[in-house]
């Protein structure tokens, strides 16, 4: 019998289409729904899933691309559909620990320190008036950048120079979540994506020249192929045992020869870095995951 995967997605796109073909190349049944289909049913015998129609979902894996928007609640809600299908035996392709774990670029930044990965002086501020108190002396010896907390594809990114940007930060909330700003000359980082299975790692690089500070290939940066060093390859090994995560994109930043950790995505995309490299990533990626 063909086993099932339930791909959690916003639209049936890029990735999906890859998803899927790779995932038939090895006889695998895909479908597709988004999160905000799914709901939760707990009976003193069973608790179990259902789609739309109150039907029950059984599928083997699940693989999350997608986790929408939404109240507090609703975000619960959708984290705790993930719980349930790992409860019941189902493997789900990042779990929602992984996913709470890199969603919140605070939480991220305190695991690398914590563990000793380099990465820019944070400063996660309550109220825009201490932020003008906090980062008015900084500002003289180094530029900074703010970033949503729970942003993506570099959305809402705002770079600080003068004093007066702090003004133009765009924040829903009234949290502030800023770092240094290391600055390279013409601008770029790096992604690694990263795929764990079995402790056998399988990695994937590429440098990303943006036309501004922004190396997001969402907003236009070119992607090249970029040699994994012995140093990046070590540092992205370690970061995926930290966060215990099989799955994930890396993005790194280089100052005085040293990288620097800046995010690390559990929903990665990877249409730029297969644009660079030769090997069907999809195809290693299912691979590692499904068989």
């Amino acid at each position: 019998m063909r086993k099932k995967v339930l791909i959690l997605t916003d639209k049936e796109g890029w990735h999906f289409t890859q998803i899927k073909s790779s995932l038939s190349n090895l006889n695998y049944q895909s479908m597709s729904c988004n999160l905000n289909e799914l709901s939760l049913i707990i009976n003193n015998n069973k608790s179990y899933i259902v789609d739309l129609n109150g039907e029950e979902i059984n599928v083997d894996y699940v693989l999350v691309r997608y986790i929408p928007g939404g109240t507090l609640e609703e975000i619960i809600s959708y984290l705790n559909i993930l719980k349930t299908f790992e409860l019941n035996n189902t493997k789900v392709i990042n779990t929602a620990e992984n996913i709470e774990k890199t969603v919140d670029k605070s939480l991220t930044s305190l695991l690398l320190q914590k563990n000793n990965i380099l990465t820019p002086n944070t400063y996660i501020l309550r109220d825009i008036t201490l932020v003008k108190k906090f980062i008015k002396d900084k500002l003289s010896s180094n530029k900074m950048i703010y970033k949503p907390m729970f942003g993506s594809q570099g959305d809402n990114i705002q770079i600080i120079e003068n004093y007066s940007d702090i003004d133009n930060i765009n924040t829903i909330g009234n949290i502030f979540y800023i770092q240094d700003f290391i600055e390279t000359n013409p601008p770029h980082d790096y992604r690694v994506l990263a795929i764990r299975n079995n402790n056998k790692y399988l990695m994937f690089a590429m440098t990303r020249h943006g036309r501004n500070y922004l190396n997001n290939y969402s907003k236009g940066a070119e992607c090249e192929y970029y040699e994994i060093d012995d140093d990046l390859k070590a540092i992205s090994e370690k970061i995926v045992n930290i966060f215990n995560i099989d799955f994930c994109g890396i993005d790194f930043i280089k100052q005085d020869g040293k990288y620097f950790a800046l995010e690390v995505n559990s929903i990665p995309a990877w249409r730029g870095i297969q644009s660079v490299h030769d090997d069907n990533i999809t195809d290693s990626f299912v691979k590692c995951m499904f068989e």
